[in-house]
């Protein structure tokens, strides 16, 4: 049977109508967010994926938040990998609103899963692994928003030059610079991995403004087999000490000789830094803050000990 012909479903006015409630909804019960395209390097065309993706842009964009009693997901958990997050979070956005904001990228139509939201209420990255397009449904004939379900975003290397130093900061900090301090005689005590570090007066504080630098300690190695060659070909028994943070990220000098010593903000170790044999006294090398690797081999110098040599051995072993 027919559907009535004298009854319209899709008329113009009450579509725009609808459509125009829908937005003014989300702009006053939503959030700001910051939507971020994905950006493919080198597609791998019999997977569909590319492992070396980068987000170079971010656009500011309203969405209101369909599950209002907060994340969904698994939230926090004990694998045998560890502790996952697995938040989850249903957004909602205005089809027209979200073709507006993209409008200067014609190969961008709608929400691609892939692509990237952060969430500055809470600091989160969530990445978008579905977008159903159809719901409601055909509401006076006509489709007025998009539904995004997305999850936690885990990081693998990506590269991010969004403009928003909110987020490059966070996942950029495989960038940072590390420097390698070779340090002699002092107290006894020992930095711990994680604590402020500083050169200069007392009174160091998080803005550095009462040292001439404050960093980051990464790593801690004592024993006495560390340092560059001096006069001769002897190596020096200095300990390393290796820090990156805010001085870091710019660079910084590292004062030697008697009376520079190095403070530790928690630990109260102090030792000095290089010696008058030693000009230099800093090795600039790349940190990448998810490689564990130098954090494993310096805390074993300091738990295992070397030196000692197999009693029945028929050798020096």
């Amino acid at each position: 049977m027919a559907t009535n012909k004298f009854f319209r479903h899709q008329v113009k006015a009450e579509q725009n109508l609808a459509e125009d409630l829908t937005i003014e909804a989300i702009r006053m019960y939503g959030h700001d967010v910051i939507y971020i395209p994905r950006t493919l390097v080198n597609k791998d065309f019999l997977f569909g994926e590319d492992t070396i993706s980068k987000f170079e842009q971010g656009l500011n964009i309203e969405m209101y938040i369909s599950s209002i009693d907060g994340f969904e997901g698994e939230g926090d958990f004990a694998s045998k990998f560890g502790i996952q997050i697995k938040d989850t979070v249903e957004l909602i956005v205005s089809k027209k609103i979200f073709e507006k904001t993209l409008s200067h990228e014609s190969s961008i139509n709608r929400p691609r899963e892939g692509d990237l939201i952060y969430f500055p209420l809470s600091k989160g990255l969530f990445e978008i692994k579905f977008v159903e397009h159809e719901n409601p449904f055909y509401q006076l004939g006509k489709l007025y928003t998009y539904k995004l379900s997305c999850e936690l975003f885990e990081y693998s290397q990506e590269d991010f030059d969004t403009g928003f130093s909110d987020i490059d900061t966070v996942v950029g900090v495989e960038e940072d610079v590390a420097f390698n301090i070779y340090l002699t005689g002092g107290y006894s005590s020992n930095y711990s991995v994680g604590e402020f570090v500083y050169q200069g007066t007392a009174g160091f504080g998080p803005d550095g403004v009462s040292a001439s630098w404050y960093a980051t300690v990464l790593g801690w190695a004592t024993g006495g087999t560390y340092g560059p060659a001096v006069t001769g070909g002897v190596t020096t028994g200095y300990m390393l000490l290796t820090v990156a943070g805010p001085s870091g990220a710019t660079g910084f000098t590292v004062g030697t000789g008697t009376g520079a010593g190095v403070s530790g903000a928690s630990s109260g170790a102090f030792y000095t830094a290089g010696s008058t044999l030693d000009p230099s006294t800093r090795t600039i090398v790349i940190a990448d803050a998810f490689d564990d690797a130098d954090d494993f081999e310096l805390q074993g110098d300091s738990i295992f000990d070397f030196t000692d040599t197999d009693p029945f051995s028929e050798g020096d072993i």
